[in-house]
């Protein structure tokens, strides 16, 4: 019998909240919760509101000499992590560490430390530069305090895939359980691109919207981008059942393909893309009659968008009703 992943918990740190009825909340009352960026100078760029998280006292459980080392989007992910573990309320010291791992989704790295320093670096020489440079902007520096911190010895990696990194680290990570390579994964992803250097390069992208994030309007021109982590506790489905956890989800089935660099996943108005969501309903062994809710990838730009409805028409076809179909994004911004 197929071993099953299933999530029971999950770590939120978003612009719009850092609970579950936080972020619940937020979702309902539908508002952007876009702001304008006051970290660095915005006035040379197009696009000046982000969605950036409110720190509170998400550090609180983690000493300052130990922050101090990372980059934002790793503490962010290290905050995370650490409520994720609090919501599914498992024990790590009763596992064997070698049979838990991390996956972490991750685009751009750090640059919150070396953006700065390597300014410094330009104009009052190295003796300016942090020494936590290297460490703190490896786009695997979340990997690595993870598993430092909660002694986790098992399967660990970094994908980095453009803005599809966290949810191939959510299947890889099933995958994992399913094939006895781990028995509890902590899987998801982390950003935080509001730095002078990032953010020009999300703005030089075409991909950002002056005028917000408007996904499915014909006059969308892109979206908005944030900061956040999000993470999930995932386990073997007969342990988890074993230490009476709650069970949020089983993730069921997931697919993958590869696009040849000249092509886009929208250049053939959503047909690769509606094979894609088929062959991920056959690898959950579900039909399109028995889903409720698909999360849209939502991008805000019309020939994106429209090539996804197609391929939704496409895949749901043949069933008796199209399901509910939406998105976050414009709401918590695109955190990538």
């Amino acid at each position: 019998m197929k071993r099953k992943a299933v999530i029971t918990g999950i770590g939120l740190i978003t612009p719009g909240g850092i609970t579950l009825p936080e972020v619940w909340e937020t979702l309902l009352r539908g508002q952007s919760t876009a702001r304008p960026i006051d970290i660095f100078d915005v006035a040379p760029y197009p696009v000046t509101k982000a969605g950036i998280v409110e720190d509170r006292d998400i550090f609180e459980p983690f000493p300052a000499r130990s922050l101090k080392r990372m980059d934002r989007f790793c503490s962010l992910a290290m905050a995370a992590t650490h409520r994720a573990l609090q919501d599914s309320g498992i024990d790590l010291q009763k596992i064997e560490p070698s049979s838990a791992g991390v996956y972490i989704g991750n685009m751009y790295g750090g640059w919150g430390v070396t953006d700065p320093s390597l300014r410094r670096l330009l104009t009052n020489g190295y003796r300016e530069v942090s020494p936590y440079v290297a460490s703190a902007w490896f786009p695997t520096a979340p990997q690595g305090q993870i598993t430092i911190h909660w002694g986790l010895e098992g399967y660990s990696k970094t994908i980095i895939a453009d803005t599809a990194s966290s949810a191939l680290a959510i299947g890889y990570a099933a995958q994992a359980i399913e094939e006895e390579r781990a028995d509890v994964m902590l899987a998801g992803g982390a950003e935080s691109p509001i730095t002078p250097y990032t953010y020009s390069f999300c703005v030089r992208s075409g991909r950002l919207n002056p005028a917000g994030y408007r996904f499915f309007d014909p006059e969308g021109t892109g979206f908005l981008v944030g900061e956040g982590a999000v993470i999930l506790v995932l386990e073997e489905l007969r342990a988890a059942q074993q230490r009476h956890a709650h069970i949020y989800a089983e993730v069921a089935g997931w697919a993958t393909c590869y696009l040849p660099r000249a092509n886009s996943l929208w250049s053939d108005e959503g047909k690769r893309f509606s094979r894609l969501i088929t062959q991920a309903l056959d690898n959950a062994q579900v039909t399109p009659d028995e889903i409720d809710y698909l999360g849209l990838d939502a991008q805000g730009i019309l020939v994106a968008d429209s090539a996804e409805a197609q391929a939704v028409g496409r895949a749901f076809a043949t069933s008796s009703q199209q399901p509910l179909a939406t998105t976050c994004k414009p709401t918590l911004t695109h955190l990538l």
